[in-house]
């Protein structure tokens, strides 16, 4: 089969996307409430821009500073259920600082690079969920885990009811970068679905550039935490994210919202009309579906659409082939998409 070379993009994409002048249906990215080109949403970083500058070059520890960082981080741990959280350059940052305990971590199987600081020798979740519950009930000093509440490769949603039964202190670590945003009490991720037990003790890191569309990370945690994290030199020697991106995801929530609504009609949809084709992967309510290797990414590019398309998880490896919906495709597209998919299963 025809392998297809890298493509460049000729501006930014959205429901569309533009390579060497045509224009493509985009189905890539993660641009879930396609954020970055909706219009409401982009005046209210202009208005950002006018009230606070597009950046803020300074450290969150100097003796000036913009109320408007607190303010944020105080939404965001009420948000998530937290009592505090704190604001990071980018979401891998976050992983790293959230995982910068000292002490022993016991990743889950494919964690994120954000938060791996030991590689698993365990295969499946599953395994990982038992090996859990058993050194947590010998383990002294208490067991620190760190696992993905999603995985965007697989459209896999992590179900982490098992802590139920934790009976001795255990922290998690959980990176809800694929979560926060669209799942969960109004949008804000997983952390009303993992069980209440005062045994828990819960760390939310996560990006809030992929549903949220800022270029930015966070952390919700305990006060104590937060305290631990804020001492560091990534959070005290960094610059802090854009405050025009701030002030436009604080004023910003009924956009999302609206855009979450969308999404989730998008998904239901196209989920109907790819039922009935074999080896596509997806997960109510979680905007990507895995596509079989036999389908032909060129197929698909002749026909004028683009997916994510890449090895993984080393450039030797097989493609990992997908579709990434966002919230700014018409039906029209999702049915042009489904077309050409039935018409390429049939040859």
């Amino acid at each position: 089969m025809e392998e297809m070379n890298n493509l460049y993009l000729d501006a930014m994409p959205c429901r569309t996307a533009k390579v060497g002048g045509k224009e493509y249906l985009f189905f890539s990215g993660y641009n879930y409430l396609g954020i970055n080109s909706n219009p409401e949403f982009n005046v209210l970083i202009q208005e950002g821009v006018r009230r606070y500058g597009w950046l803020f070059p300074s450290s969150r520890i100097s003796n000036t500073r913009l109320d408007l960082y607190d303010e944020c981080e105080a939404m965001l741990a009420q948000a998530t259920g937290c009592e505090a959280a704190l604001l990071l350059p980018t979401g891998f940052t976050a992983g790293r600082v959230a995982t910068s305990l000292p002490l022993d971590i016991n990743n889950s199987p494919a964690s994120h690079p954000a938060i791996l600081r030991h590689k698993s020798d365990l295969s499946t979740i599953e395994e990982w969920e038992q090996d859990v519950l058993v050194h947590a009930k010998n383990s002294d000093p208490p067991l620190v885990i760190a696992g993905d509440s999603a995985n965007p490769l697989t459209a896999t949603i992590y179900n982490f009811s098992f802590l139920a039964q934790v009976q001795r202190p255990l922290t998690l670590i959980l990176d809800d970068s694929h979560g926060i945003g669209l799942m969960g009490d109004d949008g804000f991720g997983t952390s009303s679905a993992v069980p209440e037990n005062n045994a828990l003790e819960c760390i939310f890191t996560y990006s809030l550039s992929k549903a949220f569309g800022i270029s930015g990370g966070a952390i919700s945690c305990s006060a104590t935490r937060a305290a631990y994290y804020k001492s560091l030199p990534a959070y005290t020697g960094s610059t802090p994210i854009s405050p025009a991106q701030v002030y436009a995801f604080m004023h910003g929530q009924h956009i999302y919202a609206q855009q979450r609504e969308k999404l989730r009609q998008n998904i239901s949809y196209f989920a109907g009309l790819i039922k009935h084709l074999p080896g596509i992967h997806y997960t109510a309510d979680f905007p990507v579906f895995v596509l079989p290797a036999s389908v032909s990414e060129k197929y698909l590019h002749d026909h004028g659409i683009i997916i994510s398309s890449f090895a993984y998880p080393t450039p030797s490896s097989p493609k990992l082939k997908r579709i990434v919906i966002n919230a700014e495709h018409t039906q029209d597209d999702l049915d042009r998409l489904a077309d050409v998919l039935h018409r390429q299963s049939s040859i």
